[in-house]
């Protein structure tokens, strides 16, 4: 049954190609909303979702750039507008907040307010923010050049861990550089990244990265649900989540996000991440994403969010839960293709032997067999089956003639095994 009883449907535009952009789909389409998507070479088939009413293409949303926004606002201005709009990924989030007011004149925008958008990107700002509100938090110190960078480690005490400050872009191939020693330092940042005009050093604190995913509505928490990142698609814990699990709210990981929330005002959907220490109970804030993230296990773990975000876009009051934190423990998700493309790197490199290898193939097919998955759905197979099959395929989407039906009569096998399914929903 639809959740929206107004007619027509609500529309939504999803802007970005993130794997986050699946289950926000999912789930609005559900509740009745009409789902249109944006898509690019990055988009993880996205356009083959039987979730989407309809796609377009567009140049691909990377840092700092616009080349897609004339595309993306004459689909818009084509079709009329959509109900509301929503970005589904950090560089959808960044040229929304560039060109708010753009967006704004065609449709309702599920994402916090611009000076709350602000406040998260800036993460110097942030962590000024969380000294004054008693948030936990590992010391750190703004630098603006590389002797600054490295006089800055030394004062803190290594291990460090740099990072962008207000730049969405990668520092030297990666999202954060940890760094035990002075002479790695010099190893891993030989010359100051020009793209950055500012970077954060920070002690390291060893541990899970935790992330706490939720709605808020003026500075109310409507519901959240913790997720500890057991493996990531880096080998030193950086980088996205390939393997997660809900858990009870850590204590001072609770209390640090009801803070920030209230202290920002904060209305939408959000991603606040913290990294503890398990041995030691120490613990550190990371960075609020302004923006939906992790929506597959949080949605699994009974937090409505996409659906939640679409609703308080449109004005409505959403009553949330009597304990904001009461979402579902042990929900477990993984994302395979992350797991395999680490464990592939790791082992042409020479650091995971063949038994290692061995091992962790059978851990990542066990997981794959019983976890909620990033973008497979049985239901919903075709998207899966175009990221596994890209390296026969990519040749046709990158064609101008590229139709995404294509996959139908290329893999009919998998679409009539996943009949009974879809009929079944």
């Amino acid at each position: 049954m639809s959740r929206f009883e107004t007619r027509p449907a609500p529309s939504v535009l999803l802007v970005g190609d993130a794997r986050m952009a699946f289950p926000v789909a999912r789930a609005l389409d559900k509740a009745g909303a009409q789902v249109f998507a944006g898509v690019s070479v990055s988009s993880n088939y996205l356009e083959w979702s039987r979730h989407l009413a309809g796609s377009f293409r567009h140049p691909p949303l990377e840092p700092g750039t616009d080349e897609a926004l004339p595309v993306i606002l004459d689909w818009l201005d084509q079709r009329g507008g959509v109900t509301a709009i929503q970005p589904v990924s950090e560089a959808g989030s960044r040229l929304m907040s560039r060109h708010r007011s753009a967006f704004q004149a065609r449709g309702r925008l599920i994402m916090p307010e611009a000076v709350t958008v602000a406040a998260c990107m800036d993460k110097t700002g942030l962590f000024r923010l969380c000294e004054r509100l008693g948030v936990a938090l590992a010391p750190f110190r703004r630098v603006t050049g590389l002797a600054e960078a490295r006089a800055a480690a030394r004062a803190l005490g290594f291990p460090v861990i740099v990072k962008p400050s207000v730049v969405d872009a990668e520092l030297f191939g990666r999202k954060a550089l940890i760094v035990p020693d002075e002479p790695r330092l010099a190893a891993l940042m030989p010359a100051w990244p020009e793209i950055h005009p500012e970077l954060i050093v920070q002690r390291y604190v060893t541990g899970p990265r935790h992330s706490v995913i939720f709605t808020a509505d003026r500075g109310r928490l409507l519901g959240a649900v913790e997720i500890r990142a057991a493996r990531t698609h880096e080998h030193d814990g950086t980088g996205y989540t390939t393997y997660g699990v809900t858990v009870a709210p850590t204590p001072r990981v609770r209390e640090g996000v009801e803070r920030l929330v209230r202290a920002l005002d904060y209305s939408s959907t959000g991603c606040a991440q913290f990294v503890v220490d398990p041995r030691s109970g120490d613990l550190t804030f990371m960075e609020i994403n302004p923006r939906v993230s992790l929506a597959r296990i949080a949605e699994h773990a009974g937090l409505p969010h996409s659906v939640w975000g679409l609703e308080l876009a449109l004005g409505r009051r959403i009553a949330g839960w009597t304990d904001p934190w009461s979402a579902r423990t042990d929900v477990r998700y993984v994302w395979t293709k992350g797991d395999l493309n680490l464990m592939m790197k790791r082992f042409a490199d020479g650091a995971v032997g063949p038994v290692e290898a061995a091992r962790k193939l059978a851990r990542i097919g066990l997981d794959a067999a019983t976890c909620v998955h990033a973008i497979f759905d049985p239901l919903d197979p075709a998207p899966a089956i175009g990221v596994y099959a890209n390296r026969w395929i990519k040749r046709y989407r990158d064609h101008a003639e590229y139709d995404p039906a294509w996959a139908r009569t290329r893999f009919p096998e998998a679409f009539e095994a996943a009949a009974p399914l879809r009929d079944a929903a």
